[in-house]
């Protein structure tokens, strides 16, 4: 059995339905964009296919990269938990110029969105397991037009896991032939 994953695990809990299709599928390209060039900065390398619709988001992760990052740990690299059965690929993990390791999942909607805690501390827990702990973790929402990117912080706790547990069972349980 391939294993879900952390992404199609919580896809069900968030509703894009008030969103027309046009829009949704715009946002979804640009979020793609964006997530490739903020991997390519924390990859030290130029990022080349900068658009007017994504600049402003890549200024902004540009801006805080800078600000907060010392040293890149991990950059978009699947993780598997055989345990569980599930995957994911945290965007970004960091050691902070306060030395304290983060874990950070890039967004471009500027509204907060419930499952992103969630998302978070799954991923915490597909690094743990691969023996870099992160101390806390975040959803940084990159500013549309370049501005100061604002973080939203988690602190991994076993609660927030646990849900995602719930998610995951339930996933299967619905997806099961």
């Amino acid at each position: 059995m391939l294993f879900p994953s952390v992404t199609q695990v919580l896809s069900p809990f968030v509703d894009y339905s008030m969103i027309p299709a046009d829009v949704l599928e715009r946002s979804c390209l640009r979020g793609t964009a964006v997530h490739d060039a903020c991997a390519t900065i924390a990859r030290g390398l130029p990022v080349m296919n900068r658009t007017p619709e994504t600049a402003g988001y890549v200024d902004s992760y540009k801006r805080w990269f800078d600000l907060i990052v010392d040293e890149v740990l991990i950059v978009e690299t699947r993780f598997v938990d055989i345990d569980f059965g599930f995957n994911g690929e945290p965007d970004l993990v960091i050691r902070a110029k306060n030395q304290e390791i983060i874990l950070i999942d890039n967004k471009t909607p500027v509204q907060l969105i419930k499952s992103w805690r969630l998302q978070c501390a799954a991923y915490c827990a597909l690094v743990s397991k691969n023996g870099i702990v992160p101390a806390r973790s975040g959803s940084l929402r990159l500013h549309p037009d370049g501005g100061i990117a604002r973080i939203d912080y988690y602190q991994n706790s076993l609660e927030d896991f646990n849900m995602f547990l719930q998610a995951l069972n339930l996933y299967r349980y619905f997806n099961r032939k």
